[in-house]
């Protein structure tokens, strides 16, 4: 009842077959794909659909292939799926009218805030499925920002945490983590605490020996696969929810045969964004800034995303980027110590700008939000 022709020469050359028939296969309406149900018949039959476009059809086998319903005397279901093969479709593409199951699911929520309440009203919290990039001047204070975002993740959640801090050991950011639990700076000379303490001790069984953080010890030379795959097991394994990465550059760095860092990390943020999207977790990544050709970042010039350094791929494939913006060389030791969080980009809302004032408290080594308290009898002290 319907003409039937075989491919030439097998999957493996299967576009060189059509391509050679191509016009005598435009004579008919509609085109039915029934290969092989393997890998390799799967992979030919989307090859051949997206030559023929429109008038492909795909046949679905539960069986290996045609000459399998024979042998099993499973004609009338062969028939039944020959019927049934659908229209072909590229992936990606989804007709309107399929998506109302879709629009009325609730769009993913945030699963937990931001510690300081300028930077929630900008970004609305921090949601899965989010690269979220944090930049600024060196010695502008990205860590500890990053320290303390990652202790409210902890103390606001039930979730575990993967940190990888590449310029120090996993000793050091353990103790970072201590030190705001604290609120002691421990690893400055005369820090009250010692491993013989007893709120020491209490504070590693809170913290660092909850069993919600993950801590990575690197050595040496770290490649963007081996980085990856470290991320891959934090998720998948310690079932972190949340990952800090401090710093990508140090990354590019240490790829001692890459001759192209813009290129390198190109990479490195592609297989970074994928990553994010295939395992729905959210990914803070500290970033580094180039030089200005005028002013300094570390004397408070405002961050732009044309200063990342490197590549612009940092920009397009995160979903925020904050900058930190400090003048560590002012003279007012209040001024010195505050610190302008900047939102550059922000694909959720939107809303970008100047968001919030934080202050740096050199007893307590936290970083808290500066209330301005509108008034005119308050004073600048009074608003900290």
């Amino acid at each position: 009842k319907w003409p039937v022709v075989s491919i030439a020469t097998g999957a493996a050359s299967v576009q060189n077959d059509i391509e050679n028939s191509f016009e005598f296969l435009m004579n008919y309406d509609k085109i039915v794909i029934c290969f092989d149900s393997d890998k390799a018949g799967k992979k030919a039959a989307k090859k051949v659909a997206e030559l023929l476009s429109t008038k492909a059809r795909i046949i679905h086998l539960k069986l290996k292939d045609a000459n399998d319903y024979l042998i099993n005397h499973k004609q009338a279901e062969f028939n039944s799926t020959w019927w049934d093969a659908e229209d072909y479709a590229p992936e990606g593409i989804i007709a309107g009218v399929d998506l109302w199951d879709v629009l009325k699911e609730p769009d993913a929520e945030a699963t937990v805030d931001y510690p300081y309440k300028g930077l929630n009203l900008l970004t609305y919290g921090i949601r899965m499925g989010e690269l979220v990039t944090v930049t600024g001047g060196t010695g502008m204070g990205k860590s500890s920002f990053m320290r303390e975002i990652t202790k409210h993740i902890f103390d606001n959640t039930k979730d575990s945490i993967g940190m990888l801090f590449m310029e120090e050991n996993a000793k050091k950011t353990a103790k970072g983590m201590m030190s705001l639990d604290l609120s002691t700076p421990l690893h400055l000379p005369g820090a009250e605490y010692s491993e013989h303490d007893k709120e020491y001790e209490e504070s590693f069984k809170r913290t660092v020996g909850s069993g919600r953080y993950h801590f990575f010890n690197h050595f040496g030379s770290n490649t963007v696969e081996e980085i990856l795959a470290r991320i891959r097991y934090f998720v998948k394994v310690n079932k972190c929810k949340y990952i800090i990465l401090d710093h990508i550059s140090i990354i590019v760095s240490s790829q001692q045969h890459a001759t192209d860092e813009r290129r390198t990390l190109d990479e490195c943020m592609t297989k970074l964004r994928m990553l994010v999207q295939e395992l729905d977790f959210c990914l803070f990544l500290v970033s580094h800034l180039s030089r200005p050709s005028e002013g300094s970042h570390e004397e408070g010039l405002n961050t732009s995303l044309r200063h990342l350094r490197g590549s612009q791929s940092i920009a397009q494939l995160s979903d925020i980027v904050l900058g930190l913006e400090r003048n560590g060389q002012a003279d007012d030791i209040v001024e010195r110590d505050t610190t302008r969080v900047r939102v550059m980009k922000n694909r959720f809302s939107g809303l970008t700008g100047s968001c919030a004032s934080l202050i740096y408290n050199r007893k307590t080594g936290r970083i808290v939000e500066k209330v301005l308290d509108l008034t005119p009898e308050k004073d600048d002290e009074d608003c900290l």
